[in-house]
């Protein structure tokens, strides 16, 4: 499920990564292929809603994604097969599962006004924009701040202004308790 609408999508799954992209030419030829690390992700089963049947979030620390399958066994078998391989690996490798996962944005089409002020509606000139931290479809004013999240870019990303403070005071606390630890005497 991509942010506009559902796009098909082959996915390949093997002991330690996870790869998907376009289908092309009478399923033959694969385009724009994406390598997922299968130690950074964590499956999350989604309730059937409407048309949107058979579906769970595919999380990562840099990306995360609805994916819905043609049937509930297929759904079942994909979830399994790809949760043993995640077991399987941090077990042999000792690692930990991340706990940081990138939000999964909310699809345009379930946003027709701003959903944060939910005063602005969206239109040609006032673009929808995605908090990276939340996933929420905000307004321009709404998501005029900009914050460093180091598993998804080196460079600081739109959040909404809600992330923003959230963020900010976190980050104000930690430098706050690391400024009392490093002084002498404690």
């Amino acid at each position: 499920m991509c942010r506009k609408r559902p796009k098909p999508r082959q996915f390949f799954l093997f002991n330690d990564i996870l790869v998907y992209g376009n289908i092309i030419i009478n399923k033959k030829k694969y385009n724009k292929q994406h390598i997922i690390p299968l130690e950074e992700v964590k499956l999350e089963s989604l309730e059937d809603d409407g048309q949107l049947r058979n579906g769970w979030l595919i999380k990562t620390a840099s990306k995360s994604f609805a994916v819905y399958a043609a049937t509930s066994t297929e759904k079942q078998e994909w979830m399994a097969h790809i949760n043993k391989c995640i077991e399987d690996l941090l077990r042999k490798s000792g690692k930990k599962a991340i706990e940081d996962h990138a939000a999964v944005w909310v699809p345009d089409s379930e946003a027709l006004v701003c959903m944060h002020c939910n005063k602005n509606q969206f239109t040609v000139i006032n673009r929808r924009h995605h908090c990276r931290k939340c996933g929420a479809v905000v307004c321009g004013p709404c998501s005029n701040k900009k914050f460093r999240l180091p598993n998804q870019s080196s460079k600081p990303l739109r959040v909404c202004l809600n992330c923003y403070d959230i963020l900010s005071k976190a980050k104000n606390q930690s430098n706050y308790q690391n400024n009392i630890s490093s002084k002498p005497g404690n």
